[in-house]
C-alpha cells in the first residue's frame, strides 16, 4: 500500500514537473512545495526555493507570500527584509489576505499611514489575526464613538474565529461598556470562551467580575460559592501546564493569577517566577510587572526590566527610567539620561511625562514647557489646562492672549480644578479679559473654597466684607471663610484676621495672627505688629521689636512702613539716631506717594549739608534698584 502511494507521488510530481518546464506557474509552484516537503521526491530546499521563486515571477500570489515568508524569516535563504517586503508587497497587490497583514506589520513604524490601510486590508479579508489587531489600534488611537464601535465590531469578527485574545478584548469592553452597551452577562459568556482556551487574562477577569457582581450568580439560581465552570476547576498545577504551553501573555497572566489570588491560592514567589520567565521571553507587560515589584526593595534589579520595556516603546516604562536616573534610584544618578527618558515617553503621549517634563523646563524652556502642558490639556488633563493657562496669561513661551488664557482656566474650572477656579474668579473680579462681575465672581471662588483653596476662600471673605454689584454683604460668613483659610496657614488671610480681630477690639487676637502672617513674611501684618508693638496693643510695648517689624514692611515696599521708618531714625525710637538714613526713607516713600513722607523729606533736606544729601540719594537709588530687580 505503501508502495504503491509512492509510485502515485513520484508520478504525480514528473506529470507536474513537465508543467512547471513549459511555465505554468501553479505547477512551479507546486513543484516547489512536492521540493519542500519530499513528496514524490527527495527532499531540496534549494529546489524548492527555485520553483517557488518561478512561480512569483510569473505572479502567482500564493508563490510570492511563500517566498516573502522565507526571505523573512531567513530559511533557505539569507535573511532579506527588503525582499521579504517587496515580494508581500506583489501578493498584497494581488489581494493575498495574510500579504497585506504581513505589509502592515512591517510598516508599524515608520509608517503608520500605511500600517493601518494594510492591516485593516487584511482584516477585511478575514484575517482573524489582523482583525484582532486593528481592533487594539483603534482603541490606543484617538478614542472617539466610532473608533470605540469599530473595535468592538473587529474584535467581534477575531473572537468568532476563535481568538482568545479577542475574545477577552471583546469582553472587556462588554464589562466596561466601551463600543458597546454594557452586559456583563455578555462579559462572561466571551471571558469563558477565552478561559476555555487557557488565557489566563480572562480568568482573572472573570473572578474580579465576581467579586464586583456579587449578586449576578443569585440572579441567574446559580450558587456563587461553587466553581460551576470547568476553566474553574483547574489546580495551580493544570494552570503552569497550561502556561508551560503557551506563549508568553499565558505566562504573563498567570503570575497575575498568582498575585492577586485569583483562581489559585495567592502565592507572591510563583507570582515573581511566572513574571520573570514571561519577561525573559520579552513580553512587555510582563517585563513592566516585574519591574514594579522589584522597585521598592531592589531598584537595582527593577531598572534593566524597566529598561527592557523602554527599549520595546513603552512610554510607562521610559517614564519609570526618567524618574530613576533622576533621582538616581538603582542607577547612577543622571539628570541628561533622565530627561531623554521622559522626551520619550512624553512623544509618545504619556500625560506622567508631558506634566513632568512641562514642570521641569518651565522658566528655562519655556517654549517647550507650554507644548508639554499643550499636549497634556489636549488629553483633559485639569492641571494642564490650568498651567497652559498660566502660560498664556503670562506670556511664557507664547505670545500673551488672555483670551486663551481664559478657554483653559475655564476648562480645567469646569472639570473642578481649585486652582483653575480661583484664577477665574480673579479674572471675574478685576475685569482680566472678562466684563467684571462680583456675583460670578464669587461663584467660582465659593468652588474653590468649597474644595479647601485658602486663596478662594481669602478672597471669598474679601467679597463678603465689601459687597458689590450684585453681591450682599455679610460679615459673618466673611469671618468663617478667613478664620478657615488662616487657620489652614494662609498668611494673607491670617493678616486679614488680624484687621478683623483689631476691630472688634480684641487686640490680643488681632497681634497672634498678625504674628502668624509676620512670621510669614506678609508685609501688612509685619506693619500692623509693629503698631502694636509701638501702642503696646495686645502685647507688651517694645520700641525694638517695632521698629524689627516695621524695618521688614518697609523693606518689602510698604510705603506707610518706609514714612514711619523714616520717623523713628529721626526721633530714636527703638533704634539709634540717624538722619542720613531716615532722609533715605523719606525720599523712598515720596516717590511711593507718601504726601507726609515728601513733607519731611524737605525738612530733613533743610537740616543737611549737600554731601549728607548726596549720600542718603545714593542709599535711597540702591534700595530702589534692589528692589525693582525682585
Amino acid at each position: 500500500m505503501a508502495v504503491a502511494s509512492e509510485a502515485r507521488q513520484k508520478k504525480t510530481f514528473r506529470d507536474t514537473l513537465k508543467s512547471a518546464h513549459i511555465g505554468v506557474r501553479e505547477a512551479q509552484y507546486e513543484v516547489g512545495l512536492m521540493y519542500a516537503n519530499g513528496v514524490g521526491v527527495a527532499q531540496d530546499l534549494g529546489q524548492a526555493l527555485m520553483w517557488i521563486g518561478k512561480a512569483a515571477e510569473r505572479g502567482l500570489a500564493s508563490a510570492q507570500y511563500l517566498l516573502a515568508t522565507r526571505y523573512a524569516s531567513g530559511i533557505g535563504v539569507d535573511r532579506n527584509e527588503n525582499e521579504a517586503l517587496a515580494w508581500f508587497l506583489k501578493a498584497a497587490g494581488q489581494g493575498h489576505a495574510k500579504a497585506h497583514f504581513k505589509v502592515a506589520r512591517f510598516y508599524a513604524v515608520a509608517h503608520p499611514d500605511l500600517f493601518l490601510r494594510f492591516l485593516t486590508q487584511a482584516a477585511e479579508q478575514g484575517v482573524a489575526e489582523a482583525q484582532s489587531a486593528l481592533a487594539g489600534e483603534l482603541l490606543v488611537g484617538k478614542i472617539t464613538e466610532h473608533n470605540l464601535a469599530l473595535a468592538a465590531h473587529w474584535y467581534q469578527q477575531a473572537a468568532d474565529q476563535g481568538v482568545a485574545s479577542a475574545q477577552c478584548a471583546l469582553a472587556d469592553m462588554y464589562a466596561s461598556g466601551l463600543g458597546v452597551t454594557l452586559d456583563i452577562d455578555a462579559a462572561m459568556v466571551w471571558y469563558r470562551k477565552a478561559a476555555r482556551q487557557n488565557f489566563a487574562a480572562a480568568q482573572v477577569a472573570m473572578d474580579l467580575l465576581d467579586e464586583r457582581y456579587p449578586d449576578r450568580a443569585v440572579r441567574h439560581g446559580l450558587n456563587p460559592n461553587k466553581q460551576r465552570a470547568a476553566e474553574r476547576r483547574r489546580t495551580d498545577v493544570d494552570w503552569d501546564r497550561a502556561a508551560e504551553q503557551g506563549d508568553p501573555s499565558a505566562k504573563y497572566h498567570l503570575g497575575l493569577m498568582y498575585e492577586m489570588g485569583s483562581c489559585i491560592d495567592q502565592n507572591m514567589e510563583q507570582a515573581e517566577a511566572w513574571y520573570r520567565v514571561a519577561a525573559g521571553q520579552g513580553h512587555l507587560l510582563a517585563q513592566l510587572a516585574l519591574a514594579r515589584w522589584l522597585e521598592t526593595s531592589y531598584p537595582a534589579e527593577a531598572a534593566p526590566w524597566y529598561q527592557r520595556a523602554a527599549e520595546q516603546g513603552d512610554p510607562q516604562a521610559q517614564f519609570a527610567l526618567g524618574r530613576m536616573y533622576s533621582a538616581g534610584q538603582g542607577v547612577d544618578q543622571d539628570f541628561w539620561t533622565g530627561h531623554a527618558m521622559y522626551v520619550k515617553a512624553a512623544d509618545q503621549g504619556d500625560v506622567r511625562a508631558l506634566m513632568t517634563l512641562g514642570n521641569l523646563l518651565k522658566g528655562s524652556l519655556d517654549h517647550v514647557a507650554t507644548a508639554c502642558f499643550e499636549r497634556a490639556a489636549q488629553q483633559g488633563v485639569a492641571e494642564a489646562q490650568f498651567l497652559l493657562a498660566e502660560q498664556y496669561a503670562n506670556g511664557k513661551g507664547v505670545v500673551q492672549d488672555i483670551s486663551k488664557a481664559l478657554g483653559a482656566y475655564t476648562r480645567a474650572a469646569e472639570q473642578g480644578f481649585a486652582l483653575a477656579q480661583c484664577a477665574l474668579g480673579m479674572a471675574y473680579l478685576r475685569g482680566t479679559g472678562v466684563a467684571k462681575n462680583f456675583r460670578q465672581a464669587y461663584d467660582w471662588f465659593e468652588k474653590a473654597a468649597e474644595q479647601g483653596n485658602t486663596k478662594a476662600q481669602w478672597n471669598l471673605s474679601l467679597l463678603l466684607l465689601k459687597g458689590g454689584a450684585g453681591l450682599s454683604k455679610d460679615l459673618r460668613l466673611a469671618f468663617v471663610w478667613c478664620q478657615k483659610a488662616a487657620d489652614a496657614g494662609f498668611a494673607p488671610a491670617q493678616a486679614s484676621l488680624g484687621v478683623m480681630f483689631a476691630r472688634m477690639k480684641n487686640h490680643e487676637k488681632a497681634a497672634e495672627w498678625f504674628y502668624k502672617a509676620a512670621l510669614q513674611g506678609d508685609p501688612e501684618a509685619q506693619y500692623n505688629l509693629a503698631n502694636a508693638y509701638g501702642k503696646g496693643q495686645g502685647v507688651a510695648p517694645n520700641l525694638a521689636l517695632a521698629f524689627e517689624w516695621i524695618l521688614k514692611a518697609a523693606e518689602q515696599g510698604i510705603v506707610s512702613a518706609q514714612s514711619r521708618l523714616g520717623l523713628l531714625y529721626v526721633t530714636g525710637e527703638g533704634v539709634a539716631l540717624d538722619q542720613i538714613e531716615a532722609h533715605k526713607w523719606f525720599m523712598i516713600a515720596s516717590q511711593g506717594g507718601d504726601q507726609a513722607a515728601k513733607a519731611n523729606a524737605d525738612r530733613s533736606a533743610a537740616q543737611l549739608g549737600l554731601l549728607q544729601i548726596a549720600e542718603a540719594q545714593r542709599r535711597a537709588n540702591a534700595w530702589l534698584a534692589q528692589f525693582a530687580l525682585h
